[in-house]
């Protein structure tokens, strides 16, 4: 028994001796992508041309969504219910939109989002262990496109993003590990 206790009391002087800071969990989240950052997929985004490229050369950009994942395959109904707005006249639509409107069938689209971030807890392990305040700082980027085509030729194109994603958030909680245990009793008595 005091063996166990002389190791537990050496484990805590390590942890407080070690640095508090880098105890605090951290979080990556990616959607895989052919695409190393932001301007490299904006770079590829460019390369597509309306009325040039072809569905092949548009997958060999890396907006291949059977074999990079993570795009969604739209029906001409989709492209529709996409760009159509009730109050907006459909002959303020771009030309490419028109062709896919009057090809029904024979048009398709392709929705993309490919994201990468990194979140990191910052400040006091403390704090974040016992409640009172938790700190985040997420850093990344977010790229989205939609590709309309007619006959396997690109007609339409447009993309938006966040190319520099920074976020700090801070929790507070006053009451520390007892903040929202009222929360916790009230769900016991249900």
């Amino acid at each position: 028994m005091g063996n166990l206790v002389r190791l537990w009391s050496l484990l805590c002087c390590a942890v407080a001796i070690a640095g508090c800071g880098s105890l605090l969990p951290s979080e990556r989240a990616e959607v895989l992508s052919p695409f190393r950052s932001y301007s490299d997929a904006e770079a590829r985004y460019s390369q597509a041309v309306p009325g040039r490229t072809t569905r092949p050369e548009l997958f060999s950009l890396g907006f291949d969504p059977l074999i990079e994942g993570n795009g969604k395959m739209l029906s001409f109904i989709d492209v529709r219910l996409m760009f159509v707005q009730p109050n907006v006249p459909i002959d303020y639509l771009p030309e490419g939109l028109m062709k896919c409107l009057e090809a029904k069938d024979r048009c398709i689209g392709y929705a993309f989002e490919f994201t990468k971030t990194d979140t990191q807890r910052v400040g006091s392990f403390w704090a974040d262990v016992f409640n009172f305040r938790k700190n985040r700082e997420l850093q990344g980027w977010v790229f989205r496109a939609v590709f309309v085509l007619v006959d396997d030729v690109l007609v339409h194109k447009v993309s938006n993003g966040e190319p520099n994603i920074r976020r700090h958030e801070v929790k507070r909680n006053p009451l520390g590990p007892l903040q929202g245990a009222g929360e916790f009793f009230s769900d016991q008595l249900k």
